[in-house]
């Protein structure tokens, strides 16, 4: 071509991952007749972190995506998620360990998806419906000495100029999702150091694992009739850190740790040191057979990363690890991403069909929404802690589920239609950031986290922290089966209903931790005393010990050291 352009399309995205993907097929199945390019430095996708899907993935998968009956013939439907809990030695037995989860499946299906076949069907699904996917492409100078300045030219009005190693490729549209190798983060410097999340992790994958439903007694394995536990994501919880286990295969599994350094910093350089962590586990010994193979390995030394700036009126975007990475407990991974992924294809939408003066709203208010749950997501210093008790993690878990079906779920099922009305009506002059940021919700989990790390403080006064984590079970369908809540995820959001159920979460959570400590103290429930002291209002930041106290209605008796 005479400007120098080797490929012209509407839409380049940079990395065929599950995010850059998925976006192509999104856009390709939505506004097909956008000439799309996707380029990839790999030629196989190789094992990384491992996480099941979350329902907005899911959702975005069956009903955007339509690969629904793909994942269903080659991957495991979970049958939910399991959490177990450990003696302070780390040597219960797998079947007298404490364990949350559900006695039948969640009635919102998940996956627990191999994320390399994934992305290699999305390639090929993606040339089948006309995009152009490059593997072994790489955008030129982004070596970590080099400036991706050289190679990416932003032009909104000509077009961006990507210089790559099949040529200069210029778009309308510029999509990065190539991870924390993110070219365009790193020249227009969006992403600060963050130090808040010191989360590391180390992860591998083992041939020769032995499955879930072949350990224990009959007892314990008959609890959990229906799909048994082997292809549940599970997590194995501790104090500072946890594990996942992860069903790839009937003998392969995926293990990895993911650890807070302000509490913990285990030695996980190599597989070898990884395999002899989890050896140090019993349970997880027990899993990984007397002679596992390790298959691959990986490690990541920082979860906490955002940039500032996801979408831009100059026909840029991030999508995936490249705009934020967080926690991976709870699939924040697919959820982020699924969520950049539709704005994206809005704000190319509105463009297209003459609403360019959207645009400047809508940059502003998925601004907001990208920083929102960035730092929502964010861990309090003592929130690690909190995962080696059963007693804390069962009260802080349910709170968490109940918010997440009565907010999160509803709004990514309807594609986020409350945020689109504001982006659409409201322009850039509006009180959305503040709402938001520090809204009731901002309050509520703030406030829970408080409640959480007070509730770890007095069972380690009392030395009561692993108390419950020998031979309790809890039923996850109390929480994550909220008949309330279920009534609402399917439809219509309506935010009135969204604070009157937050308000009851926060009671119900504030009483499972005041149970609890009764229960330990050996005295009885009075659900009189309880009500009668309880402030309903987060933001008048009751103390537990208060609370606690004056459902006593008098001195607090010693607890029964176990």
């Amino acid at each position: 071509m005479s400007d120098g352009t080797d490929i012209r399309c509407d839409v380049l995205i940079i990395g065929a991952g599950l995010a850059g993907g998925s976006l192509a097929r999104q856009l390709s199945l939505e506004q097909p007749d956008l000439e799309i390019v996707v380029v990839d430095r790999v030629t196989e996708f190789p094992p990384g972190l491992d996480e099941a899907s979350g329902e907005e993935f899911s959702n975005y998968a069956n009903r955007v995506l339509r690969i629904g009956p793909y994942l269903r013939k080659h991957h495991h439907v979970s049958s939910g998620t399991r959490y177990f809990f450990d003696s302070r030695e780390r040597d219960v037995p797998i079947d007298r360990m404490s364990e949350i989860g559900g006695l039948s499946p969640h009635p919102i299906p998940t996956y627990l998806i191999d994320r390399p076949a994934v992305e290699q069907a999305l390639c090929e699904m993606n040339r089948r419906n006309g995009v152009r996917v490059l593997l072994g492409t790489t955008v030129l100078n982004c070596g970590p000495d080099e400036s991706p300045a050289e190679a990416i030219s932003l032009d909104a009005e000509r077009g961006h100029r990507v210089r790559t190693s099949a040529g200069v490729i210029t778009c309308r549209w510029l999509v990065d999702a190539a991870g924390e190798a993110s070219p365009l983060t790193r020249m227009l410097d969006l992403v600060a150091e963050d130090d808040r999340n010191p989360i590391a992790a180390a992860w591998g994958r083992f041939e020769g694992c032995a499955s879930l439903d072949d350990l224990g007694d009959k007892a314990w394995r008959r609890r959990v009739p229906h799909w048994g536990r082997a292809s549940s994501m599970t997590y194995f919880m501790y104090r500072g850190y946890w594990i996942w286990l992860f069903p790839v295969s009937e003998t392969t599994c995926s293990m990895g740790v993911v650890f807070d350094r302000r509490h913990v910093r285990p030695e996980l350089g190599s597989p070898e040191e990884l395999l002899a962590f989890l050896r140090e586990h019993r349970a997880l010994g027990e899993i990984l057979g007397p002679s596992p193979r390790p298959l691959s390995y990986g490690s990541r030394a920082r979860f906490a990363r955002f940039a500032r700036q996801q979408v831009s009126q100059e026909r840029w975007f991030l999508t995936g690890n490249a705009g934020t990475v967080l926690d991976p407990m709870f699939a924040s991974t697919s959820w982020l991403f699924t969520e950049n992924n539709k704005l994206i294809g809005e704000f190319i939408k509105a463009e297209r069909g003459g609403r360019g003066h959207q645009l400047p709203g809508m940059v502003h208010h998925f601004g907001i929404r990208t920083r929102s749950r960035y730092e929502k997501l964010l861990n309090s210093p003592g929130h690690y802690l909190a995962k080696g008790s059963f007693d804390t993690w069962s009260a802080w878990l349910a709170l968490r589920n109940r918010v997440y079906y009565n907010r999160i779920v509803p709004d990514a099922f309807e594609d986020h239609r409350i945020l689109l009305t504001f982006a659409r009506t409201h322009g850039t002059d509006c009180q959305c950031d503040d709402q938001v940021m520090g809204g009731k919700l901002s309050r509520l989990l703030k406030s829970a986290d408080r409640l959480t790390e007070e509730f770890t403080g007095l069972l380690d006064r009392w030395g009561m922290f692993y108390s419950g984590n020998d031979g309790m079970f809890l039923d996850s369908r109390s929480f994550d089966q909220d008949e309330v809540l279920m009534a609402k995820v399917h439809q219509r959001r309506d935010w009135a209903l969204e604070l009157p159920a937050d308000e009851r979460t926060y009671e119900i959570f504030c009483r499972t931790l005041v149970r609890r400590l009764i229960e330990i103290s050996g005295a009885d429930w009075d659900e009189t005393r309880f009500k009668a002291v309880f402030d309903p209002d987060w933001d008048g930041h009751q103390p537990l010990e208060e609370l606690y106290r004056g459902t006593l209605g008098h001195e607090r008796p010693t607890p029964h050291r176990s």
